[in-house]
């Protein structure tokens, strides 16, 4: 079959390349090369922005089941527990894991570049804001960009009622960070699938087309 123009730029639009490149009049080797290299910088864009969803993911999952751990109610909570033993020592652990994974949510989220994502780093930084009295006197402050650091002393000096009222099952900080982070996990899995499946269409279209023509004939 004879390679047109057309065919090729069919083929560009499939690959979400320019059809520029697929022009045949002039096409030498320097046009290959562009091609060519054209196709890989895709690629490298492509493997980027699954390599970022993908940890986006996996730091939503964890912020996800940090603060889940405070959400248990009844006699099984942690500060039920705490009651009865008379030590604080496995609420102050959690809450530092807690103030990790957030913190390492919200830096994931600013690296996808998605209109969502800067909501979503906009909603979880407004959770901590409009929680930040009761985070400071927790020893927990917030900074400009929404990062959370932990003054150790003050955390371990909180009473424990005013710790559940802030983390516990019915306190709105927790309920928030629940919710947004399994929201961010979602969306996080599905645009990490969502490039896999262009990359590897893009990576398709040009095999089966290089495979199918005689491109010098």
């Amino acid at each position: 079959m004879r390679v047109t123009d057309q065919i090729l730029n069919v083929t560009a639009r499939k690959a979400k390349l320019p059809v520029s490149y697929m022009s045949l009049q002039g096409w030498d080797s320097s046009s290959e090369n562009s091609l060519l290299k054209a196709i890989s910088k895709n690629n490298d864009k492509s493997q980027i922005h699954k390599n970022n969803y993908s940890k986006l993911e996996k730091t939503a999952e964890q912020l996800s089941q940090s603060v889940n751990i405070f959400m248990a109610e009844g006699s099984e909570s942690m500060f039920a527990k705490a009651k009865e033993s008379g030590s604080k020592e496995e609420i102050f652990e959690h809450v530092e894991k807690l103030v990790e994974h957030y913190n390492n949510t919200m830096k994931s989220l600013q690296s996808t570049g998605s209109p969502l994502d800067v909501y979503y780093h906009q909603a979880l930084q407004e959770t901590a804001t409009n929680n930040s009295e009761a985070l400071k006197n927790a020893g927990l402050t917030i900074s400009k960009n929404g990062v959370i650091s932990i003054d150790k002393d003050t955390l371990q000096a909180s009473d424990l009622d005013s710790l559940e009222t802030l983390f516990g099952a019915s306190g709105t900080f927790s309920k928030k960070v629940s919710f947004l982070s399994e929201r961010i996990a979602d969306n996080a899995a599905a645009n990490a699938r969502s490039v896999s499946s262009q990359y590897n269409a893009m990576g398709n279209a040009y095999s089966a087309f290089f495979n199918k023509y005689d491109f010098w004939g």
